[in-house]
């Protein structure tokens, strides 16, 4: 036995086994941002947290000299033996179990696929901010979407399944996030999925409206650029979508919840900005 292992495994807290909750939603994420999770003014108490679980095997960290020379923060994911325990402490529907081959994944998943689920991540603790006046936000993201009982949703799943409350008639949003590092036809593929996605009529079994479809992308560039995109999808197409963009910098730096740009069919008029909106608003 090395000398680093604990003699003696106390019962994890309420907070620990939030940690490793939010770790298996998000798969990755930062002292940081799980401190901003738990409404901490510091992080002190969540490298405590971090450090207990990470001597007793139940998460690990990615962090390296090249992490400190970016000015990156380690990401923190679960390990097996951390989501074995998870799945014994929190029970879960029968038609929703853990994902385990997702976690064995972990360990080997590229670094532009670390900063996705930190982005992804990011928007939710943004959100959650932002609507602190709604009883409840339900983000789900892929790892909670991917199921039998969600085969009326596209096939190509989004980063996660927004909606502003407990209830059916509340607004609902399918998010994608897009980074620099992913190349153009990648959003255009993602976005002639959604088209074929109404056609197909697969969300209309839920009785409720179509979600809006919302877009984060990494700069302003490539945010101008898709809103031309789906300006000419539109008017192509006779399926009524509601889209919305925004930038990763305009969510994580913007105090105000009206970040998100709607976009029809006669695209953006240079005399005549569109004006950016809350969710609620779209």
């Amino acid at each position: 036995m090395s000398s680093t292992q604990p003699k003696h495994r106390k019962k994890l807290n309420s907070e620990q086994v939030d940690i490793l909750e939010l770790l298996y939603r998000f798969r990755f994420a930062s002292c940081k941002q799980i401190a901003s999770y738990q409404h901490k003014q510091t992080i002190r108490p969540v490298q405590n947290r971090l450090k207990i679980l990470e001597d007793q095997g139940f998460i690990a960290k990615r962090y390296d000299k090249t992490y400190k020379l970016r000015g990156k923060p380690a990401a923190y994911y679960l390990l097996p033996r951390g989501v074995k325990t998870l799945d014994s402490l929190i029970p879960r529907e029968p038609h929703e179990p853990i994902n385990f081959k997702q976690i064995y994944r972990n360990m080997n998943v590229s670094e532009n696929f670390v900063e996705h689920c930190s982005n992804v991540l990011q928007v939710y603790l943004v959100l959650k901010q932002q609507y602190l006046a709604k009883d409840n936000i339900i983000y789900r993201t892929k790892s909670r979407l991917n199921y039998e009982c969600y085969d009326y949703l596209p096939s190509s799943l989004p980063d996660a399944y927004i909606r502003l409350g407990d209830n059916d008639d509340e607004p609902q949003f399918f998010l994608d996030i897009f980074e620099d590092t992913q190349p153009f036809f990648v959003l255009i593929r993602k976005l002639k999925t959604y088209f074929k996605y109404s056609e197909d009529g697969d969300w209309s079994e839920t009785g409720t409206m179509f979600p809006t479809i919302l877009m984060a992308c990494a700069n302003t560039s490539m945010q101008k650029r898709l809103r031309k995109r789906i300006a000419k999808e539109l008017q192509d197409s006779y399926e009524e979508i509601t889209f919305a963009t925004t930038t990763l910098e305009t969510i994580k730096n913007n105090e105000s919840v009206k970040i998100w740009l709607p976009i029809d069919e006669d695209g953006d008029d240079p005399a005549e900005p569109p004006r950016p909106l809350s969710l609620l608003n779209l």
